[in-house]
């Protein structure tokens, strides 16, 4: 059986207000503050074939804890972290081989992104950058690496934070989603009738 990948889109009005396309188009990773929002998000992916990878990030301790996990949830080989070690390059690999489906595609979706990018994932890396810049931008290289293949691949953020901080990844840095781009948006309800 002849398999083909899905059409990525048809540059299309219709295709420009898909929440796929959106965030694709800027980058491939979007970051939300309010629950429902994500949940929303969530749903409708969902709805279109993605397959959803859920991480809590709060237990994210430690760096051997953070890519201890992505591998259980993404069933990473047996190989992973033992020939190589965990570290980004290993998760470069290993995500590039996810198997993504033809008729929708995957979204990890990290939950409570700012509490290891506060803890654990502040720590700086020989380059320069956080440990947890540096995890998103491999996923965000992942985003591009299956666009070249005719897959789709993204990445939602949650952050209880709405003033967080990301350096840009993959080249671009990454943009809040569609309902919450207005810093209005990030206020919670009892500082907007102070406002």
């Amino acid at each position: 059986m002849l398999l083909h990948a899905m059409t990525l889109f048809n540059n299309s009005p219709e295709d420009w207000q898909r929440l796929d396309w959106q965030t694709l188009r800027d980058g491939g990773v979007a970051l939300y503050w309010r629950q429902e929002y994500l949940a929303d998000d969530v749903r409708w992916l969902a709805g279109q074939n993605y397959d959803i990878y859920n991480f809590d990030c709060e237990r994210w301790r430690s760096e051997d804890e953070m890519y201890s996990d992505i591998g259980r949830v993404l069933r990473f080989s047996e190989w992973w972290g033992r020939e190589w070690g965990h570290n980004a390059d290993a998760l470069d690999d290993c995500l590039t081989d996810l198997p993504i489906r033809d008729d929708g595609g995957a979204v990890l979706v990290l939950n409570r992104f700012n509490v290891y990018a506060s803890g654990s994932g502040s720590a700086l890396m020989h380059s320069g950058r956080t440990e947890a810049e540096v995890v998103l931008d491999v996923m965000a290289g992942a985003c591009r690496f299956f666009l070249l293949n005719g897959k789709r691949f993204m990445v939602l953020v949650q952050t209880e934070n709405p003033d967080i901080q990301i350096g840009s990844l993959g080249g671009r840095s990454p943009v809040w989603n569609r309902r919450e781009w207005l810093n209005a948006k990030r206020k919670p309800e009892s500082l907007k009738e102070t406002s």
